[in-house]
């Protein structure tokens, strides 16, 4: 006997078949004088990119890029001058740049730390600089005298430490100046520093900075450098921001490369030292040389004395006595390059 279906049942049946009716079974083979299902055609895979409707990005690709170039170079000259400033071998690498809040920058950076309010005239407004705790306090240990060992539980710098650390800070900001020279000439001081990122506001929370995250390498101690530029002070120079100027064939007629690289230079230290020179001997006589030997010498002894730079004789002259009974040389010519 047939069984009548209930109401629900019948229900429950036209739902389903409103739904897409019964699915056949997985690998089943089609039914005979059923057509063949089209192939389905292949689905093109899309590359989304996210993006932030409320916080849109405020500076370009080329700016950005031209930002990398620069502070890559500021990363380079760094290095240098900060090695020469602690007698140790130090690196510095530039991680990023990126954008983001000022909110989201202050919730990044650790609490203490250095954190410096940086003016920058003639522009409006001011940067953020902040050296971690992990890096400064090494520094300073190094700068005193120590191993550059860093601390077990990390504490607020006292004021004796800031201002042994304002030395360095002083490196970063006239290593910045000279980094930013190609397209503006920026006065970088402090003008506020605490140790706690949250009481210091450069823009509001919500205002887009761009963030230049480096790394600092010092023998097994390593830290990071944060500087935070808002976007909004970028935007009266953003014309500024040219690749050509970062490339070897500038087409400028005003040779600003050229001069920093001199100026750079005449900041080179040498060594110069007043030499008795001319006088020449065999290897074997100078390995039979012991104390009491005689060298004869083929300049009078009222001669002039050649200054010697790095090694090369540039100048001739006499030592003589000042008024504090101290040596020094005198110079009375040149030599020539030859």
């Amino acid at each position: 006997m047939a069984k009548i279906l209930s109401q629900e049942e019948v229900d429950a049946l036209l739902k389903s078949h409103s739904r897409g009716g019964a699915k056949a079974p997985a690998g089943g083979a089609p039914e005979r004088g059923a057509a063949p299902a089209p192939a389905k055609k292949a689905q093109v895979q899309r590359k989304v990119t996210l993006y932030n409707f409320r916080r849109p990005d405020r500076v370009s690709r080329e700016q950005m890029r031209s930002l990398h170039f620069m502070h890559d170079r500021f990363a380079r000259n760094f290095s240098s001058s900060l090695s020469a400033y602690l007698r140790t071998i130090t690196e510095v690498n530039l991680v990023s740049v990126e954008q983001l809040s000022y909110q989201e920058f202050l919730l990044s950076v650790p609490d203490p730390t250095c954190f410096n309010a940086i003016s920058i005239k003639p522009l409006e407004g001011a940067l953020a600089l902040e050296v971690n705790p992990t890096l400064v306090f090494p520094i300073i240990d190094k700068m005193l005298g120590g191993p550059g060992e860093p601390l077990k539980q990390l504490r607020t710098m006292t004021d004796i430490e800031q201002s042994i650390f304002d030395g360095v800070l002083k490196l970063v900001l006239e290593d910045m100046r000279e980094a930013w020279r190609g397209i503006i000439d920026l006065d970088f001081r402090i003008q506020a520093r605490e140790t706690s990122p949250q009481l210091i506001q450069i823009v509001a929370p919500n205002e887009v900075v761009l963030l230049v995250v480096f790394e600092v390498k010092m023998g097994p101690v390593s830290g990071m450098i944060n500087l935070a530029i808002p976007s909004i002070i970028l935007e009266p120079i953003s014309t500024k921001f040219d690749q050509e100027m970062f490339t070897g064939y500038k087409k400028s007629s005003t040779f600003e490369e050229a001069r920093l690289l001199m100026a750079s230079l005449k900041r080179c230290p040498m060594e110069a030292a007043a030499e008795i020179r001319g006088t020449s001997l065999r290897m074997e006589e100078v390995l039979q040389l012991k104390p009491g030997d005689v060298i004869p010498l083929t300049k009078r002894f009222d001669a002039e004395l050649d200054l010697v730079v790095d090694g090369f004789p540039r100048y001739t002259g006499f030592v003589a006595l000042d008024s504090n009974e101290k040596r020094v040389f005198q110079v009375t010519g040149s030599r020539s390059e030859g």
